[in-house]
């Protein structure tokens, strides 16, 4: 399988750890990110364009992607990436597919079996933020006649797959326009993401997956 698989699921899994503040002080914080988990487990769908490059640093060589990304209610999710090559990451509610149409292979997970359930729990609103992350406030800038507010999360338990996430946040509407993910290996994602839209009603069919004739399965062992 390619790597798409291993350098991809731990950042689709950290999409979402939103946190937006533009002051310091911790009761501002606090106050903030308790808006934001509540706006977001009101949430019913949310989709958007997306641009992603990723920085690999044992070979030091960038690679970029991008396509169209969708989240609802129930545990659904679906990244369709149209570049460099056309592949696709769903979560139909239980099951987590990775699908690559060219090499004609499938990954297919138990998503109850996977440790971080950040992306379910934040639609349900089942998610403390602090509990998981140490919160820092960096800068706000200006991008196209817009604030935009920079926080860093700092995992409090030890995750060598997410080291450090910076978010650029939209505080009129606590959208995440821009994130970045390091690893403790020395490797970076940063996604942008364009053209965001919320419960416009997407359809549950769109996270529907079976695995077309000919495509090759591949599950990791039952514990």
């Amino acid at each position: 399988m390619k790597k798409i698989f291993y350098t991809t699921l731990p950042l689709i899994l950290s999409f979402f750890f939103f946190c937006p503040s533009a002051f310091c002080a911790q009761s501002e914080i606090d106050r903030c990110i308790s808006k934001l988990e509540k706006k977001y487990g009101a949430m019913k769908d949310f989709h958007a364009l997306f641009e992603q490059e990723t920085h690999l640093s044992s070979i030091k060589r960038v690679e970029k992607g991008g396509g169209t990304v969708y989240f609802k209610k129930e545990g659904k999710m679906l990244w369709e990436y149209s570049k460099p090559t056309v592949q696709k990451i769903i979560l139909d509610g239980k099951n987590l597919w990775f699908y690559l149409p060219e090499e004609k292979q499938v990954m297919k997970n138990n998503f109850s079996a996977i440790p971080q359930h950040i992306v379910v729990d934040l639609f349900r609103g089942k998610i403390n933020i602090q509990e998981k992350f140490k919160v820092s406030f960096i800068q706000q800038v200006l991008k196209d006649k817009k604030t935009e507010i920079v926080i860093e999360l700092i995992p409090i338990i030890y995750n060598p797959a997410i080291k450090k996430l910076t978010l650029w946040i939209e505080p009129e509407k606590y959208y995440i326009s821009k994130s970045s993910l390091e690893d403790e290996f020395g490797n970076k994602t940063v996604l942008i993401f364009l053209k965001i839209e919320v419960d416009k009603g997407i359809d549950d069919s769109r996270f529907e997956f079976v695995p077309p004739p000919g495509v090759e399965i591949f599950e990791p062992p039952k514990m």
